[in-house]
């Protein structure tokens, strides 16, 4: 959980230091005020350095400025933390956890969950298998001990043996090993994605049952496999097409999620409306997973109003009043947010902060406790 940011030249914010509530924050302000980019500077230093939003990351770092810096004082599992990232235009050039440089950006994503709704996140439904990959490994990351070893495992194995592809003539005892490597590592992260999906599909019930009871949705692995293939029949099947192409196309890296509806391919079948319940639902069925595993997720939620209309928006604020994670939310002025708490009784029940953003400036306004 997130309970101090500051950042220093991070896109139009010159300067910012927040102290955040430890459930809900609601960041007012017109468009193009700096509401989006206060919810990305969070998902930056909790992602270990990514953003949900597309363009260059060379523009995270305000015109003219050297540098973008963010701060951020993290409480997990009672323990405090300090996080400190510096990116140059050209890419991360510090970071620094309690005082130390970690030895790897895991070590710094395991502290702040973030999980951010934003217009984008229906492509989770439509867009292509890697979103759909990053975020069930993601999930994985938090909950699942065995997880990182193993992908790390399965990483280095999938490297050496590309490498050794892209020579065109590999030694055929060389690539028989990396073969098994990549096979029992790829069935080991298979057999921990299914079980995740199950409790992921438990969750999305849940949360459907809130936000769309209408929507019957199941998820399931699909891993390219021909049927009761195994990963090192599928690696042995498609080697000198592999030597060919210099690439592996079978492996945990090639998995996806298939997102059904009454049988049929999701984005086959439901309106563009119905996919962004759908993916706000599997980003939601994540949190009683993080829950689980004694952490406390921080939900970033971006241009709900514009993405929901008004019953489904409701229905989303309650749920997202009755999760127990930190939860921030971007919205135009105050009056409009105002009429929605008062439509909302699991909102008014909840201590809460709200601040005004305009020009990259931010001033705390009266919250409700």
């Amino acid at each position: 959980m997130l309970s101090r940011l500051q950042l220093g030249d991070f896109r139009n914010y010159r300067q910012l230091d927040i102290a955040l509530s430890p459930s809900l924050n609601v960041i007012l302000g017109d468009n193009g005020s700096g509401k989006t980019s206060l919810l990305e500077a969070i998902y930056f230093i909790g992602s270990g350095g990514r953003s949900f939003r597309g363009g260059r990351l060379s523009r995270l770092v305000r015109d003219g400025a050297p540098a973008a810096t963010l701060y951020a004082e993290v409480v997990c599992e009672d323990k405090h933390h300090r996080l400190g990232v510096r990116r140059t235009p050209g890419g991360i050039d510090a970071i620094k956890l309690n005082g130390e440089t970690p030895k790897a950006l895991s070590e710094v994503a395991g502290l702040l969950p973030v999980l951010a709704l934003h217009p984008t996140s229906v492509e989770l439904v439509f867009g292509a298998s890697a979103l759909r990959r990053r975020f069930m490994d993601w999930g994985m990351f938090h909950v699942e001990h065995e997880f990182m070893p193993v992908w790390r495992t399965a990483s280095a194995a999938l490297k050496q043996r590309n490498a050794l592809l892209r020579t065109g003539r590999p030694n055929p005892r060389e690539l028989g090993f990396w073969d098994q490597q990549l096979a029992q590592t790829s069935d080991r992260i298979e057999g921990l994605r299914r079980r995740y999906l199950q409790a992921l599909q438990t969750g999305l019930d849940t949360v459907l049952s809130h936000l769309a009871p209408e929507l019957k949705i199941r998820v399931q692995l699909q891993t390219g496999l021909q049927k009761d293939e195994s990963y090192a029949d599928a690696l042995s099947r498609l080697s000198q097409d592999d030597i060919r192409r210099g690439f592996s196309q079978a492996g945990f890296h090639r998995s996806d999620i298939r997102i059904e509806t009454r049988g049929v391919v999701a984005r086959d079948r439901l309106s563009r409306g119905q996919a962004k319940l759908v993916a706000y639902g599997l980003v939601l069925a994540q949190l009683p997973l993080i829950s689980q595993a004694g952490k406390v997720c921080t939900l970033l939620v971006d241009d709900l109003a514009a993405e929901l209309d008004e019953e489904h928006r409701n229905q989303m604020l309650g749920f997202l009043a009755s999760t127990g994670h930190q939860t921030l939310i971007t919205a135009l002025d105050q009056p409009q947010w105002e009429a929605v708490v008062q439509q909302n009784k699991a909102l008014r029940a909840i201590e809460s902060k709200m601040f005004h953003v305009e020009h990259g400036q931010l001033r705390p306004l009266t919250g409700s406790e």
